[in-house]
């Protein structure tokens, strides 16, 4: 309503006259997904859907990091694990993702607490809500759990995959041990390819390789800084110091340690 358009007036025109083209346009173009969420937005989704309040929505976002539901410092998305837990919920306890039981809950509380409903009659009548609801997820207690845990491991495998093993033709993957993370081939045994990874950091796979050597490349994530990307071979020549000797270990370098 508040745009501002120029209207023009088409001249008669008969069938079958000729029309003289001045000029013709050939655009390409797609269509953009919508922007992926951020924490902000999230809470202010959820405002207007008068979901949660105002003290617990924070706390909402927060458990869906801490339990690998989303990730991502600005832009958010959802992880395997995420997708599937809602799959899993959609198929065998749908009433427990339903918005508008969860918003008319948290409206007849607003009332209560506005003394504008009397309790007693709103908790008999939740009560056999959420028992219904409770039973539903009860009777399919083993299928959700099943599905779960091995979307669990299958997300834990994804996420500790650093890339393909130099060696062979195994992957890499993220281990913890007795002396902290490290990272080895997933034929163990048979292939023995190991590397270390430093004890300060939280590590994740930078989903690409270095350009000079070829390996996997890391993310070093590390709290109060801004993440830093290296390659995981120690012996690779974007590591190698300046002054450093290519071939005479021993060779007297004029420069202070």
């Amino acid at each position: 309503p508040y745009g501002k358009l120029k209207e023009e007036e088409l001249p008669e025109m008969e069938k079958g006259e000729a029309v003289a083209v001045k000029e013709i346009k050939l655009l390409q173009k797609e269509t953009l997904p919508p922007k992926r969420y951020t924490p902000a937005s999230i809470v202010n989704d959820l405002a207007k859907r008068n979901l949660g309040t105002k003290a617990t929505r924070a706390n909402i976002i927060d458990t869906l990091f801490q339990r690998g539901y989303i990730l991502g410092d600005q832009a958010i998305q959802a992880t395997d694990l995420g997708i599937k837990t809602i799959s899993t919920l959609e198929k065998y306890s749908p009433t427990i993702l339903d918005e508008e039981m969860t918003r008319t809950f948290e409206e007849e509380m607003d009332k209560i607490s506005e003394q504008d409903k009397d309790k007693d009659a709103y908790f008999e009548h939740e009560k056999k809500v959420l028992s219904k609801v409770l039973g539903e997820f009860k009777q399919n207690e083993a299928h959700i759990g099943k599905d779960l845990a091995f979307a669990k491991i299958e997300g834990d495998e994804k996420e500790s995959n650093i890339g393909d093993c130099p060696k062979c033709d195994g992957s890499l993957n993220i281990r913890r041990g007795k002396y902290g993370q490290f990272v080895a081939c997933k034929n163990y045994p048979e292939c023995k390819t190991t590397f270390k990874l430093p004890g300060n950091a939280l590590v994740k796979s930078a989903n690409k390789k270095c350009e000079a050597c070829g390996y996997p490349m890391l993310k070093l994530i590390r709290k109060g800084k801004k993440p830093q990307e290296v390659c995981l071979n120690h012996d690779c020549p974007t590591k190698k110091q300046e002054g450093e000797p290519d071939k005479a270990i021993n060779e007297k370098i004029d420069k202070k340690c």
